[in-house]
């Protein structure tokens, strides 16, 4: 029993990266339709840029301003790539090539600046102190990945609900001309988009800088795991999105009580070609059929 409390620990701690991964392409899936697969690289600059500023800046510093300059390299990639194709009548899978594209060149730009070694950024007493949780513990960078990612999710879903802003990127999802009737650019409410999202995965990546090092091709991993949240979450859902990767996160820990470390993401994604295969709108659209099936 206390192994099974410890591994829903260790789960919520994965679920949280998964989570902010994940509720940023929704976010930015939802708004614009982009198959954003570059998000992966951004997650990826989250961690590259602390590892690197930390031999200049104060830690703090240093991941303040690496998060701010993965939400750049978020926001130059749709002003510079995105749009301009968009104009000139590029979409779907055009977009989605040159996205993959973005990613490759990033993750090599990384890769030879740094090789195949971990990226590990010095966090300091974060990672070596220890939270006790009855007879289970957690070290405190862990605890506040947690905290961090319910605020800035809380965070997310108040902006989206109750600013102005929040509202007119809800309305762009639907209908980006309607945004410039009521006198506000698209082109700034998706600069917004591409922000928020980018922030979000900057932050997970800074975090697996600090816990386990950033390395060549953890950011897709991460980013397959939170597009399978996000399908399962049900597309254009923030919340089912969030869910599901924290579910995910779960999952993956608890799994270990039956196989190896190197099974669980391949067992999940057996699961979730099961799941879609049942149901390709997710979690969601199940609890409808069964509703409906009750009434």
């Amino acid at each position: 029993m206390d192994l099974f409390v410890q591994l829903l620990l260790n789960g919520l701690v994965a679920g949280s990266l998964y989570a902010l991964v994940a509720v940023g392409f929704a976010l930015i899936f939802a708004a614009t339709r982009h198959f954003h697969i570059a998000h992966a690289a951004v997650f990826a600059a989250g961690g590259y840029f602390a590892y690197f500023l930390a031999d200049l800046l104060p830690v703090g510093s240093a991941i303040a301003a690496a998060v701010l300059l993965s939400v750049v390299l978020g926001v130059l990639l749709v002003v510079f790539l995105y749009r301009p194709l968009e104009r000139r009548g590029g979409a779907g899978f055009v977009l989605f090539l040159v996205s993959l594209g973005a990613l490759i060149v990033i993750d090599n730009i990384f890769t030879v600046g740094l090789g195949a070694r971990p990226a590990r950024l010095d966090a300091g007493g974060w990672f070596s102190t220890t939270v006790d949780i009855g007879r289970w513990s957690l070290i405190a960078g862990q605890v506040a990945l947690i905290v961090v990612a319910f605020v800035l999710f809380g965070g997310l879903v108040t902006l989206l609900a109750r600013t102005r802003m929040g509202k007119l990127v809800q309305a762009f999802s639907g209908n980006p001309e309607f945004v410039q009737i009521v006198g506000r650019k698209p082109q700034v409410v998706l600069v917004v988009v591409y922000a928020l999202g980018s922030l979000l995965a900057a932050v997970a990546g800074v975090y697996v800088a600090a816990d386990t090092g950033m390395q060549p091709g953890l950011g897709e991993t991460f980013f397959i795991v939170s597009v399978m949240a996000v399908i399962i979450g049900g597309i254009g859902s923030i919340t089912g999105a969030f869910v599901a990767a924290m579910l995910l996160g779960l999952l993956e820990n608890i799994l270990l009580l039956v196989m190896g470390a190197e099974w669980t993401l391949a067992a999940i994604f057996v699961l979730f070609l099961v799941l879609i295969t049942v149901s390709p709108e997710g979690l969601a659209k199940i609890n409808l059929r069964r509703a409906r099936a009750s009434a």
